[in-house]
């Protein structure tokens, strides 16, 4: 059908005339691009592209008349289905409750000086706590919701500061241990329990703080700024990845990159 569709340029333009064609079209792209933006950064993201990998295989087979292989590969998706559904219980269920709150196609953005004064207090506070070597371990939110890992913790809700944060890392302070999660503007809770990485060949240098980041940033789409308890030194975690031995300028200009110039 759609092969016929391609090769007549006139039944094409008939439908790409027609205004509810257009809308479906900006619709389900929409939808797909907002559906892959909140799959980013977990690993839900190679179960999808082994879906695709299927119904690629199956169109193929399909095509070549291999029909006991496609009646195989038909049987093996509902299982494979089945199984998303099984595994990513909790992303699909987070998915389903910023849905229902309308954060999942969200109309109004970060104002951009909110943004640029939550950057430049992460900035000041990583490099105060990076000079007196107080360990620090901060998550920046993005598209995904963390608030399994805010409920974790210790609410604080509270305008961010670079104050502020020194305050919650000071060694003998009763939340200094833990994480801080970052959503807008507010520091949303302190003393926060992340996941460790399933990395199993991380340096065996690296202390429980860095495993905790590692860990959060490849559960979700979250940035993860550490700050070593033993050196100073201030890394930041992104999709699994972990940067080390960054200067305060250098995490404001990375940090900046990922939440100002994706806008």
């Amino acid at each position: 059908m759609f092969n016929d569709i391609l090769k007549n340029p006139q039944a094409l333009a008939t439908i790409l005339s027609n205004p509810k064609t257009i809308l479906e079209i900006c619709i389900l792209w929409y939808g797909t691009y907002k559906i892959f933006l909140f799959l980013k950064g977990t690993k839900a993201v190679y179960l999808l592209r082994g879906l695709i990998f299927l119904v690629l295989a199956f169109s193929v087979f399909q095509l070549a008349g291999l029909f006991v292989l496609s009646y195989l590969l038909t049987k093996l998706l509902g299982i494979y289905l089945i199984l998303i559904i099984v595994i990513f219980q909790p992303e699909l269920r987070e998915g389903l409750i910023r849905l229902g709150k309308g954060h999942l196609f969200p109309l109004i953005e970060p104002r951009q000086e909110d943004i640029e004064r939550t950057l430049r207090a992460i900035k000041a506070a990583a490099e105060n706590l990076s000079r007196k070597k107080h360990g620090a371990l901060i998550a920046m939110k993005k598209e995904i919701g963390l608030k399994s890992y805010i409920e974790s913790g210790v609410a604080i809700n509270s305008e961010i500061s670079a104050e502020l944060l020194g305050s919650i890392f000071y060694p003998s302070g009763p939340l200094h241990d833990g994480g801080v999660i970052v959503e807008g503007s507010k520091v949303a809770a302190a003393a926060c329990l992340f996941p460790l990485s399933d990395d199993s060949g991380l340096d065996k240098t690296l202390g429980m703080r860095h495993r905790c980041g590692l860990g959060l940033s490849e559960h979700s789409d979250a940035l993860v700024i550490i700050v070593s308890e033993e050196t100073g030194t201030i890394s930041l975690a992104i999709n699994g990845q972990l940067s080390r031995d960054l200067s305060p300028d250098d995490l404001y200009t990375i940090l900046r990159g990922q939440f100002v110039h994706q806008r």
